[in-house]
């Protein structure tokens, strides 16, 4: 057998929706695409179709891994290989394949996610010179009245305005809640919250049509996790029938156990790892 890999690009959207949607069919998680929700991932988070491969043998496809290009680092996504082709080395030439594009680049680190439990995959990672950074939850809270009161005056922001908070250099935040996607997607939206008592903070969101997703938040005085409680009791008083669908929660941020006050629960977990070229 001879595994080749192609550049993403060649193909089209429609192709590599099909093509990924394979890969996850028993995945621990499976997250199926449309070929409108596979562009919009492409278009949000910097995907480098070019960069990105597919993995055949003859007529045959094996797999696919796609690359993020920001500023100097790259992120692996949506890697996944075909069940009725496993264990053929499709995963290893997809990763090879991947960090050697992305360091013809010239880019030194390079991130990705993998689910906690996908023993396999993170075994890869880990063969591949990746090692764990930090620990993420997915949190959700089903539509529903929030029945605390809110404390407080709440500001609520366009998408402009929203963006301008974000612009702190030294904070991390993962490849899906960055500026740089918040910005490329058109329903960004924030909400600044100052109580009685001088608290301050504010949450930076994306309002899409059923839901509310990928948060950010910021205290800027006060306790931290009260803060992020309130104001998160604003939105969803504000937003009574919207889901709220929160990815890549630090487990050591305030906003994660305000959201567990509330009523969020974990739908699965993932682990950030990364990996630097000497």
């Amino acid at each position: 057998m001879k595994i080749e890999l192609i550049p993403a690009h060649y193909y089209t959207i429609e192709q590599l929706t099909d093509f990924y949607n394979r890969t996850r069919v028993d995945y621990i998680v499976p997250m199926p695409m449309s070929p409108e929700r596979l562009q919009e991932y492409v278009d949000d988070y910097d995907v480098d179709l070019e960069q990105s491969v597919v993995a055949i043998d003859g007529d045959e496809v094996l797999g696919l891994g796609m690359l993020g290009v920001r500023d100097g680092i790259s992120w692996i996504t949506r890697l996944g290989v075909i069940p009725s082709t496993r264990r053929r080395g499709s995963g290893n030439a997809l990763m090879a394949g991947l960090l050697q594009n992305s360091e013809a680049l010239g880019i030194r680190k390079t991130i990705l996610e993998v689910i906690k439990n996908n023993t396999p995959a993170h075994n890869m990672f880990r063969k591949h010179g990746f090692n764990e950074l930090r620990d993420y939850l997915i949190m959700r809270r089903a539509p529903r009245r929030m029945e605390r009161e809110t404390k407080g005056t709440a500001e609520w922001l366009e998408r402009d305005a929203a963006l301008a908070l974000m612009d702190i250099p030294e904070r991390h935040l993962s490849w899906l809640n960055q500026r740089e996607s918040m910005a490329n997607a058109d329903n960004c939206q924030g909400v600044m919250l100052t109580l009685p008592d001088g608290s301050k903070g504010w949450l930076v969101y994306r309002h899409k049509k059923f839901s509310l997703a990928h948060f950010v938040f910021h205290a800027l005085a006060g306790d931290p996790v009260s803060v992020a409680t309130e104001i998160l009791s604003h939105l969803h008083h504000k937003y009574p029938r919207m889901d709220a669908y929160a990815e890549n929660v630090d487990t050591k941020e305030p906003m994660c156990k305000a959201m567990q006050t509330l009523g969020y629960f974990e739908v699965f977990a993932r682990i950030e790892m990364f990996r630097v070229v000497d």
